[in-house]
């Protein structure tokens, strides 16, 4: 015993002075000239390799193993390979194989090959068997004549490729090539191939090109037969830490004879986003001030823009477009912002008469003592453009100048507040109709409150109370000028405040690990009546959670005192037990003389049910009770094993377009989607039905 261990230290002085440390385990060793052999059981280990095999020849002038029987071979703790004979060349890693079988254990995909010889980061492959699935019976595998295995880019090239699932062949192609990772690398995405009765067939084929770590393109063109032919494509550029640029643009040509029988608006659908964020530009990341710009430009001449973009890309689709220009600088002591707003509605031929806010800017100044400690004051003044090319156009001024003081009384447990407030509106009428003279309103509140907020421990929960109640006098000073006189104003309200007492309730209860169980608030308001001279109950507005073991429970109901009925209602119940997954929501409001809401009523139903770590059950369903009309629903079965992902979905929607007479699309879809990791899929679309 004392014998091997020693000449198994004599082996590691010699190999260290050559290239790594390696030290060697073996049943016996021996060693004549420059070659020591290894026999029985034998272990090979260094900072990078760990080898085993039944024999080993180690050529210390030549930094050479050649290993024979049972040989596997780890490196770097990840690249595994096993074969029955290898020769290692660990001057430069190069390593031959005969039969091998590959793994890569990080990205878990492993070759199977005749023999296989690595050069430097490259291993070429020849006759072998690609796959992440079992070894034994894989439930996919691909089979090359030959390929090639980038190490460092982890990029595989295989050709004369067959696709099989189990024993049966699928696809062939001279060429595949895939990543074996989730890092950004040029190359083909995932396809959508469907068909439809009135589309015909679809295809559509994502490109995705990244040139540099801070920028890339993706380019989707996509073909509908019996429809048109359209292209987007998506930008992307990280310029720096604090920032990034996306930018989209697509267009699709309809048919004439697709656009007249579905009655669309225009046969060429077209649009832009820019999509800019960037923080601390003249800041420079000091500690008590911040910036930001924020960039969010739309164009689109019509819905179906939208409607016809690639699923991953498209957002939920309104009829108003928003472009936002926004610009922030926050100190600790005041706030700037600018704010530019375009608005594009889709369902109108112009935009002519559309209002915008071009721009909005704003000044504020945070509280701070005047004088005394706790005597506050704080500013905010803004200035609104209200424009358009056709119509009424305003500027808006708005100042308003809070002076408050506030004291605790009790030990704290009541706090008082008194405020005074001015504030003014102006408006300057341009390019009216009628005629009409410049608005000017302001007014002075004074307010007086008290709140209290408490918390008390109990032996199995604690309890939070705050209950705050005060009241508002108002003064007007002046009121001159054409101020809600008539229709054309009502997009440029005038918020007079009235006298009022205002009463909110909010409590908790929290376990013991302060996660919370129960919430309830309550608010109130009572204004007081010029007219009939009198205080008048407004809407209550009253909401319930409960936080339960499984889920949640939320329920906020709001009622009007003048029409003596509940306005709004909207609940929800979330449930998780197991495998099992519902969440049900409920929304109505009315439509009241006193309400300012529209009537409306719908119902939401999400389900899951997971079998096991793999599959998954799902429905979901919209429904509008309003106008008795099922707006979405889907049933979807998910699959996810580990080396691929299957999803199934039919869907039922409706879908809004740019028809002449304004109806939305009614269609019923399949959807079929396959990921073999790491290889990539495929999407399938399939329209059963469309109105």
């Amino acid at each position: 015993m004392f014998k091997k261990f020693l000449i198994t230290a004599i082996l590691i002085v010699s190999l260290h002075a050559q290239v790594d440390k390696f030290q060697v385990i073996a049943d016996s060793v021996s060693s004549k000239d420059d070659i020591i052999t290894a026999l029985g059981n034998v272990v090979v280990f260094s900072s990078n390799y760990y080898i085993t095999a039944q024999k080993v020849i180690y050529n210390k002038k030549d930094g050479t193993f050649e290993l024979f029987d049972d040989v596997v071979i780890l490196k770097d703790n990840n690249i595994e390979t096993k074969s029955n004979y290898a020769f290692l060349n660990v001057n430069n890693d190069d390593l031959y194989q005969k039969p091998s079988m590959f793994f890569d254990n990080l990205n878990k995909i492993w070759i199977n090959s005749k023999d296989s010889k690595r050069d430097s980061d490259k291993i070429f492959l020849d006759k072998s068997i690609i796959s992440s699935c079992n070894c034994v019976d894989p439930d996919w595998s691909i089979r090359v004549g030959s390929a090639d295995y980038d190490v460092k880019d982890k990029w595989i090239n295989s050709y004369h490729t067959r696709l099989y699932v189990k024993d049966m062949p699928i696809l062939y192609t001279p060429y595949l090539g895939f990543s074996t990772d989730n890092t950004r690398k040029t190359g083909l995405l995932i396809p959508t191939i469907g068909y439809s009765k009135k589309e015909g067939f679809l295809f559509s084929q994502p490109i995705f090109i990244a040139p540099a770590k801070n920028y890339d393109f993706e380019i989707i063109p996509q073909l509908m037969a019996k429809r048109g032919f359209g292209i987007y494509a998506y930008y992307r550029y990280a310029d720096s830490k604090d920032s990034m640029l996306k930018i989209s643009m697509g267009n699709f040509k309809e048919k004439k004879k697709y656009q007249i029988e579905n009655n669309l608006r225009n046969d060429n659908h077209y649009g832009l986003n820019i999509d800019y964020k960037k923080f601390n530009l003249f800041t420079n990341k000091q500690k008590d001030k911040t910036d930001g710009l924020y960039i969010d430009i739309n164009y689109l001449n019509d819905v179906e823009y939208k409607t016809l973009e690639d699923d991953k890309y498209k957002k939920s689709v309104e009829n108003k477009i928003e472009s936002r220009v926004n610009y922030i600088y926050d100190t600790s002591r005041y706030f700037l912002g600018s704010y530019f707003r375009y608005y594009i509605d889709t369902t109108k031929e112009s935009n002519a008469s559309t209002l915008q806010e071009l721009p909005k800017i704003q000044g504020h100044i945070y509280s701070n003592p005047l004088f005394l400690e706790k005597l506050l004051y704080s500013t905010d003044v803004k200035y609104t453009n209200h424009t358009r090319s056709n119509g009424l156009k305003v500027n808006q001024y708005e100042i308003n100048l809070p002076l408050s003081y506030s004291f605790s009384l009790f030990d704290d447990y009541l706090a008082l507040t008194a405020r005074q407030e001015f504030l003014l509106n102006k408006y300057d009428y341009r390019n009216s109709p009628i005629p009409l003279e410049n608005g000017l309103y302001s007014e002075t509140n004074s307010m007086i409150g008290f709140n209290t907020d408490l918390i008390k421990s109990y032996t199995n929960y604690i309890h939070a109370l705050n209950f705050g109640m005060d009241y508002v006098h108002n003064k007007k000073i002046k009121e001159e000028g054409s101020l809600n006189s008539n229709a054309i104003l009502s997009p440029f309200p005038v918020t007079k405040t009235k006298d009022s007492i205002n009463f909110k309730l909010n409590h908790s209860f929290y376990n013991k690990n302060k996660k919370q169980i129960f919430n309830h608030k309550l608010k109130q308001s009572i204004l007081y009546d010029d007219g009939e001279n009198k205080f008048k109950f407004q809407n209550l507005e009253n909401e319930i959670i409960y936080n339960y073991i499984l889920g949640s429970l939320k329920n906020r109901i709001v009622y009007n005192f003048q029409d003596d009925e509940f306005i709004e209602n909207s609940s929800s119940f979330d449930l998780t037990y197991e495998k099992f997954y519902l969440r049900l929501a409920y929304y109505d409001s009315k439509n009241t003389p006193n309400s300012s809401k529209e009537n409306l009523e719908s119902y939401s139903v999400d389900a899951k049910y997971k079998f096991n770590d793999e599959y998954t059950l799902g429905y979901s369903e919209k429904y509008n009770l309003e106008k008795d009309i099922r707006t979405n629903q889907a049933l979807t079965l998910s699959i996810f094993d580990k080396c691929w992902d299957l999803e199934l979905k039919y869907e039922k929607e409706i879908e809004p377009a740019s028809t002449i007479d304004g109806d939305p699309i009614k269609q019923n879809i399949i959807y079929f989607q396959l990921f073999l990791k790491p290889l990539g899929g495929v999407v399938q679309e399939y329209k059963v039905n469309e109105n």
